[in-house]
């Protein structure tokens, strides 16, 4: 008997080995997405509807802000993007990235494609998993271009935010595909006419202000 149970923890310690090592090698995955055909605009229009995504129905500014500054944008604050939401959980430490133009720290390096693919396939330009608190997948091409025609016109602001940093449960969701990027179920819409109708402001709860995200068990 004493042999038996001195097999079965030799057998569990190898397996829990594997199964560590497996997750250790394999978790820090690459995955590919097309790159929406997204293109900035220089429209004044343009910019006020991504302006009024960003700190309103997208959110946006919710996160990608210092904590402290949150009751400033819930005054209607247009506080810069430059960081600092952080949400610490079992699978790990997420960070809201810098999104103003800052070449360094931000987003001004990257291409308006890269970023429209971030947002519409949860793929980061670096082709890794970016995890969806808000999900964007199927946002209409045109708010796509809006958001990002807007968040070009920011000041840009330097400040580096320390990367999402994944603990052993992220990184074992990561491995074993339980955490990956998805895509859009349907073709996103081309754009939608803003008016008082139901379809609309289904369009608004479902597709930018992630009400289906939290007001389900997801």
């Amino acid at each position: 008997m004493k042999k038996v149970l001195i097999a079965l923890l030799l057998l569990v310690i190898v397996v829990v080995a594997a199964l560590f090592i497996f997750i250790t090698v394999s978790w820090n995955k690459d995955f590919e997405a097309p790159y929406p055909d997204i293109t900035a605009s220089t429209d004044s229009a343009v910019i006020a509807r991504g302006a009024y995504l960003v700190y309103g129905p997208g959110h946006c500014a919710y996160c990608h802000i210092p904590a402290e500054k949150l009751p400033l944008v819930a005054k209607g604050e247009h506080v810069p993007l430059s960081g600092g939401w952080e949400m610490d959980i079992p699978p790990g430490t997420f960070r809201a990235p810098n999104i103003t133009p800052d070449p360094e720290t931000g987003i001004g390096k990257l291409s308006d494609a890269e970023i429209a693919r971030a947002l519409r396939y949860m793929v980061k330009h670096n082709n890794k998993f970016m995890l969806p608190v808000m999900e964007f997948t199927e946002m209409s091409d045109a708010d796509l271009r809006a958001v990002i025609s807007f968040l070009r016109t920011q000041p840009p602001v330097k400040n580096q935010v320390p990367p999402t940093e994944y603990k052993l449960l992220g990184k074992a969701l990561l491995a074993l595909g339980a955490l990956k990027p998805q895509g859009p179920k349907v073709t996103p819409p081309v754009s939608v006419t803003p008016d008082s109708t139901a379809a609309y402001g289904s369009y608004i709860a479902n597709n930018l202000a992630n009400c289906l995200g939290c007001h389900t068990s997801r």
